[in-house]
């Protein structure tokens, strides 16, 4: 029995109590980008400011900028910032349907954190739609090579009768003109007949007159 399996997308935060990271608790996403981006206007190597940024960008829709600064933020020196780096960039592949690189992204998320139970969830769960789909694509690929034997098949068919139909106009037609030229040719013999008459008429009446 096939079915869908959801993944879930929730963001980690790995940064610790801060200014920013209430603000997007609250769900005040430009308060908190403006906090990191004042952090990273004088540190600019802050992988945790970086990490919060990227977050929160996500959260703003801004993918390419939440995109650039989680794979910087990977990169951290802290195993569990560049965990929870490396599986949100994993959720935001999966959300562009990258799978492959989102399983390698999970994978790499649960190797830098061994404990990080949410990336071993969703690595697990994008496994079983990977598979799920390519089960889905095979099937389609038989269905699909079902239904060109099946036009091949009917295209065949619709020869042969075409063939065979073709066939028997010719023969009506040969046995048409069979029929026309043996009309002819039983015309030209009765007027073959009837010239011999004419001409045997002729002879008898030549010989009368030579009787005379």
């Amino acid at each position: 029995m096939k079915y869908t399996i959801l993944i879930s997308f929730l963001l980690q935060l790995g940064f610790g109590q801060d200014k920013g990271k209430n603000a997007y608790a609250d769900e005040r996403y430009d308060v908190a980008r403006t906090y990191y981006e004042d952090i990273l206007l004088k540190r600019k190597n802050d992988n945790a400011a970086k990490y919060g940024l990227g977050t929160t960008a996500y959260k703003q829709k801004d993918i390419e900028t939440a995109l650039r600064f989680l794979s910087d933020a990977k990169n951290s020196e802290d195993l569990k910032l560049a965990s929870k780096a490396y599986y949100n960039l994993g959720n935001m592949l999966r959300e562009q349907n990258k799978m492959d690189e989102s399983l390698s992204l999970y994978k790499k998320a649960m190797e830098l954190d061994p404990s990080d139970e949410d990336a071993k969830i969703n690595y697990e769960l994008l496994k079983q739609v990977m598979q799920q789909n390519k089960e889905n694509q095979q099937d389609q690929n038989q269905q699909d090579q079902n239904q060109q034997d099946q036009n091949q098949q009917d295209q065949s068919q619709k020869d042969q009768d075409q063939q065979a139909k073709d066939k028997k106009n010719n023969r009506d037609d040969k046995t048409d003109e069979k029929i026309q030229a043996e009309a002819i040719l039983n015309a030209l013999k009765d007027q073959e007949k009837i010239n011999q008459k004419r001409q045997i008429k002729k002879a008898s009446s030549r010989k009368m007159e030579k009787d005379w």
